[in-house]
C-alpha cells in the first residue's frame, strides 16, 4: 500500500502595526476590512495596537544594536521587543495610522524609529536589513484629502521599505472620512479596501 503524501500548506503572515490611539478609530475601521480580505485570500493576519503596549520607549541611538549582525539586539527592554521578532517572523509588515499634522502618529513614529535595529551598518552605503524580501504597506486614513498630509505619510512608508530592501506593496489612502460608521457604510471605499487586501497577499 502506498504512503499518502502528506503536503503542508503555508499561509502568508501579515503583521500589522496598528498606531493610531484611537484603537476603534477610522484607521482600525479601514484596517479591518483589509485584512478581512487578506485571510479571505489565505493569509494569517495579527494586528498590533502599538496605543496598547505598556512600555513603548524611543530610539536612544545607543548603537548597541549594531554589536549583533543576525538578530536585532536592541537595549531597550520593551515591548517592542515583542514587536521586533514578530516583524521577523512576518511575510509582510503593515504600517496603519491616522495623518497628525503631516506625519504618522508619534506612536507609529516611534515603533519606526526602534526599526533602526533591523539595520546594520557597515563601510559605506553597505547596510545590511533583516526585514530584506518581505513586503511592506500602509493603511492610511485622513480627515483633509489626500494632498493635506496623507501623500507625505504614504512617502515616508515608501522610504522605510525601500531602506528596509523590502516589496513595496502601496498604500491604501482613505482619505476625508468621518467615522468609523460611514467608512463600513461607504461602499465605494469598502471595495478598494478589499481590493487593495487581496493584493496584499497576491
Amino acid at each position: 500500500m502506498e504512503k499518502e503524501t502528506i503536503r503542508e500548506t503555508y499561509a502568508m503572515k501579515i503583521l500589522a502595526l496598528l498606531g493610531s490611539p484611537r484603537p476603534e478609530g477610522n484607521t482600525r475601521a479601514v484596517l479591518d476590512i483589509v485584512l478581512t480580505a487578506a485571510r479571505e485570500a489565505g493569509a494569517d493576519t495579527e494586528t498590533i495596537e502599538l496605543a496598547g503596549l505598556e512600555t513603548l520607549t524611543g530610539c536612544r541611538e545607543c548603537f548597541t544594536c549594531q554589536a549583533k549582525r543576525d538578530e536585532p539586539g536592541c537595549a531597550v527592554q520593551d515591548d517592542m521587543q515583542d514587536v521586533l521578532s514578530k516583524a521577523l517572523e512576518a511575510d509582510a509588515v503593515v504600517w496603519a495610522t491616522p495623518v497628525f499634522c503631516w506625519s504618522p502618529t508619534w506612536l507609529t513614529k516611534i515603533a519606526m524609529d526602534r526599526f533602526y535595529c533591523m539595520f546594520k551598518f557597515g563601510n559605506g552605503s553597505d547596510i545590511k536589513s533583516l526585514l530584506r524580501r518581505r513586503k511592506m504597506a500602509a493603511v492610511i486614513s485622513a480627515g483633509g484629502g489626500p494632498d493635506d498630509g496623507a501623500d507625505l505619510v504614504e512617502e515616508t512608508c515608501v522610504r522605510m521599505a525601500r531602506f528596509a530592501n523590502c516589496k513595496w506593496v502601496g498604500a491604501f489612502l482613505a482619505t476625508n472620512v468621518e467615522s468609523p460608521e460611514a467608512i463600513r457604510a461607504d461602499s465605494d471605499l469598502v471595495k478598494r479596501a478589499w481590493a487593495y487586501g487581496r493584493t496584499l497577499v497576491s
